[in-house]
């Protein structure tokens, strides 16, 4: 039987957004970013009639955050993760990072804090990239951390509240310069594999149980299949494109896919052509 890693849409966000996971969600953040949240809540809470309405309105290609999640202090925390290759991709994940940090702007309810001062609703924002591709050097370690910091002094830029306004972080499931019997071994060697070690952290052996393929319920077993197909197709169609672009010509290739209503920059990797050029090709065709 085919198995699924907890790197399926699905399973991942079952395993961190259920109602019934804030723990497993909370040891996860802690791990990999070293900050230990009193309480951490999912924008969205993993269910599989919600899984299941979003899988049919939108495509799963979409380039939106995989899960967001807020703390008791207001900041917000992304966590995204990405199998493929993906081009621009630190650009991408600094794109959410910034959107993390300047989504509280203009709420009305935080604002009430300083009601003269909007940048006073504006909270600390932490990046979780999972890629499963050398995204940095392979001889460094496996997750690498990001901050702002004086260049000279290398003290950390800090708030008003004395916190870290932005950090953003990334993991490698490919890369294994990491500590052995780590908190960061045992997540990469489960995300990767599926399986887990005897000596692995609790928390980590209850997230194997609850994306584990025989807890799952008929239908989260047809969804998995169906984004694994969909993914497969959608490989196809740029490993394809790809090919035919050497031979038919890269716009021609672009419009194709543009008709078939594939994300930009989805069509940008399989034709090697700019953003801006696809969005021209794009508005010609609208």
């Amino acid at each position: 039987m085919q198995t699924y890693l907890p790197t399926n849409d699905l399973l991942f966000k079952k395993m961190l957004t259920s109602e019934d996971s804030p723990h497993i969600l909370k040891a996860f953040v802690k791990d990999l970013l070293g900050i230990e949240f009193q309480t951490l809540t999912p924008k969205e809470t993993y269910h599989i009639d919600s899984y299941k309405k979003s899988f049919e309105e939108m495509d799963l290609m979409r380039t939106e955050v995989d899960i967001l999640a807020t703390g008791e202090d207001g900041s917000h925390t992304t966590i995204e993760c990405q199998i493929q290759p993906h081009a621009y991709f630190c650009e991408r994940s600094l794109f959410y990072l910034a959107e993390a940090f300047c989504s509280p702007f203009g709420n009305l309810e935080t604002n009430d804090f300083i009601r003269d001062n909007n940048f006073s609703a504006l909270r600390p924002a932490y990046g979780i990239n999972i890629v499963d591709f050398h995204l940095f050097d392979q001889k460094q370690d496996a997750l690498q951390i990001f901050r702002l910091l004086n260049d000279q002094a290398h003290q950390s830029f800090l708030g008003t509240n004395k916190k870290e306004l932005l950090i953003l972080c990334f993991f490698s499931l490919k890369n294994k310069n990491r500590e052995k019997q780590s908190a960061i071994y045992h997540w990469q060697y489960f995300l990767k594999t599926g399986n887990v070690h005897d000596n692995a952290p609790d928390y980590i052996k209850e997230a194997k149980h609850k994306v584990d393929y025989y807890t799952l319920g008929t239908e989260e077993k047809e969804m998995i299949m169906k984004i694994d197909k969909s993914k497969a197709i959608n490989d196809a169609v740029i490993s394809t494109a790809r090919m035919e672009g050497i031979e038919k010509g890269h716009y021609e290739v672009a419009l194709n896919l543009i008709n078939m209503n594939f994300p930009i920059e989805q069509i940008a990797k399989a034709t090697d052509l700019p953003i801006e050029e696809i969005k021209k090709l794009k508005d010609s065709r609208d």
